[in-house]
């Protein structure tokens, strides 16, 4: 009977040992195949913007992530899939800031400040990025 109680309490740790590896092995798996854009967001004269909406757009499945940018004027949007995104900023008494041609690879980070300049609301100030965002370490 007591040797019963050790087996049982021998398998029992074994599935838990199991059931924890593939949590954590699901958790490396999305952090691999996703990527995410930061950004601090200021005006001409180099201040801080904070609650400028920042929109990313996955141009390819028309999917859209926002966010707003802190006290510090910082912004993030994490777990993005990789992919070509268009980016935008916008505050009211600012041009609507884009960004386009944004390719997100695997495990990238790109850091993409945005400069909002002063301006009617109907006014876009529209960036073309060169090339793939690739962070290298």
């Amino acid at each position: 009977m007591e040797r019963t109680k050790c087996w049982i309490h021998f398998l029992q740790a074994i599935a838990a040992i199991a059931a924890v590896s593939f949590i954590l092995a699901g958790t490396q798996v999305m952090a691999q195949s996703t990527a995410q854009i930061s950004g601090v967001v200021t005006d001409q004269s180099g201040a801080i913007l904070p609650g400028v909406e920042v929109k990313v757009t996955q141009t390819d499945t028309g999917i859209t992530r926002s966010a707003f940018t802190n006290e510090t004027g910082l912004y993030i949007l994490p777990n993005l899939s990789i992919g070509p995104y268009r980016l935008e900023a916008a505050l009211p008494g600012f041009r609507s800031y884009v960004r386009t041609g944004i390719v997100l690879q695997v495990g990238s980070n790109p850091v993409l400040d945005i400069l909002m300049e002063v301006g009617q609301v109907s006014e876009t100030v529209e960036v073309q990025a060169d090339a793939a965002l690739v962070e290298t370490r």
